[in-house]
């Protein structure tokens, strides 16, 4: 095995990029940090479709639209059920203590997520000129 011997400065310098980049991987991606987009989920509760997501026709649009739509229904039926129910572990019970309204609800963190790409979704059916066919959610 061959010893290769850095100046200390070095050494401590190769030792913070290592130390940042594994912190940075942990806690969110570099999109998420510098603000960029990318497919899926945005931190800031939006979501971007992926490019073969925006190739699809308006069928198969209206068809995830509505899916959505009827995934929203029974997820905001489910939340009202968990907001009754107590908290089944501490970190929920501290988000509901703590947090913003609806932490700790995991349908509803769904129901959130599936809005987002609900609004993305029918947004691009609107770009494309097809009609939006949406079931009456309440919002």
């Amino acid at each position: 095995m061959v010893a290769i011997r850095l100046p200390s400065g070095r050494l401590r310098t190769v030792a913070l990029l290592c130390g940042l980049a594994a912190a940075l991987t942990g806690c969110a991606s570099f999109q998420d940090i510098a603000g960029i987009q990318h497919p899926g989920y945005q931190s800031n509760g939006t979501y971007v479709l992926s490019n073969q997501e925006e190739e699809l026709g308006c069928r198969a649009l209206q068809e995830r639209s509505q899916g959505l739509q009827r995934q929203m229904q029974q997820l905001s039926t489910r939340a009202v059920q968990q907001m009754q129910e107590l908290p089944s572990t501490v970190a929920a019970a501290w988000g509901r203590l703590f947090g913003s309204p609806g932490d700790g609800v995991p349908a509803l963190t769904q129901y959130n997520e599936a809005h987002a790409e609900s609004v993305a979704l029918d947004a691009t059916l609107t770009r494309k000129g097809c009609t939006v066919e949406t079931a009456s959610v309440k919002r």
